[in-house]
């Protein structure tokens, strides 16, 4: 295992592009609880799945400055013992996975966010009980995926077991014509490493006039994947409920993570509201056209 030493925020180097996606990570973010080793395990099957390391992240914004004489600061201890714990559970799920962990001081999102170009894929785990507040509050999965670069899946604490052999499902129609591109590059690509089909639901809103691109067209689909079985449904302006009832169980859920909200800047109502009850793994893939948000004070809760 190798754990780097954490620096002070203000030491802390911006991370280096990859070079290419062969050398790039499946990060996952682990904060010690029991839905953060969820995500562990579920993103050490995808690292071996693409045949990348993995790296565990612990954002530690409880992390104190170095002791006298340059000792590491007395919080470590429990900074170490939360990666030990997940490096542990990466190794028990897969042990031809490489992992690597690192405590890094600071704000679980900006940690998060700031890792996020170097990697190939996020993966958080959701704490998410469906309660009335979380209709308000941010969750840091849905805030980082509202703003990283890379694809994040959010890992559900409870799920219903083995999806078995039910297809990955794609949904399109959420964002621009280069959104449903690259949502469904995304999940064809995740359906064919497990060997899976892929139903991919087609969510036309009345007020959506956009040209249609590769992937509206079947002839295009039969071109790229010839291997994979796609199944097409139309699911016309869903609401959560009825996404969630036309998804849910899947092995993976792929979506476009949108442009967010006036009101929260993070998630729009229906991906919050997917993200407190889905029992599905959930693949926010970023908007190829993100605007600019203007830095602003959230009203936030750990998730």
């Amino acid at each position: 295992m190798t754990t780097s030493t954490p620096l002070a925020p203000q030491e802390r180097p911006r991370p280096a592009a990859a070079e290419d996606d062969t050398t790039r990570a499946v990060l996952v973010g682990v904060d010690g609880s029991e839905c953060g080793l969820e995500a562990v395990r579920w993103a050490v099957h995808e690292a071996a799945l693409q045949g990348a390391p993995l790296r565990i992240l612990h954002a530690a914004p409880y992390l104190g400055p170095a002791g006298p004489g340059g000792a590491p600061p007395p919080e470590l201890h429990r900074a170490r013992r939360i990666t030990a714990t997940a490096y542990t559970v990466a190794r028990h799920t897969d042990t031809t996975v490489q992992a690597d962990t690192e405590v890094v001081p600071g704000k679980p999102t900006d940690v998060l966010l700031q890792a996020a170009p170097a990697a190939r894929l996020l993966v958080l785990g959701s704490a998410a009980t469906g309660s009335a507040d979380e209709l308000v509050l941010a969750s840091v999965a849905g805030r980082v995926a509202a703003r990283s670069p890379r694809p994040v899946v959010v890992v559900p604490r409870h799920r219903p077991g083995d999806a078995g052999d039910r297809p990955v499902v794609a949904v399109l129609g959420i964002g621009d014509r280069e959104d449903d591109e690259a949502v469904a590059a995304f999940a064809a690509g995740a359906a064919v490493r497990r060997g899976l089909g892929l139903t991919v639901l087609q969510t036309r809103s009345p007020k959506r006039t956009v040209p249609a691109g590769w992937a509206d067209d079947e002839a295009e689909w039969r071109r790229r994947y010839p291997e994979l079985p796609v199944t097409r449904a139309e699911l016309p302006a869903p609401h959560a409920e009825q996404l969630l009832g036309a998804t849910c169980p899947a092995p993976l859920l792929v979506m476009s993570a949108g442009t967010g909200s006036l009101l929260h800047r993070t998630l729009d109502g229906r991906h919050r509201w997917l993200l407190r009850h889905g029992t599905s793994p959930m693949a926010l893939v970023p908007p190829v056209h993100r605007p600019g948000q203007e830095p602003r004070e959230e009203i936030v809760a750990l998730g």
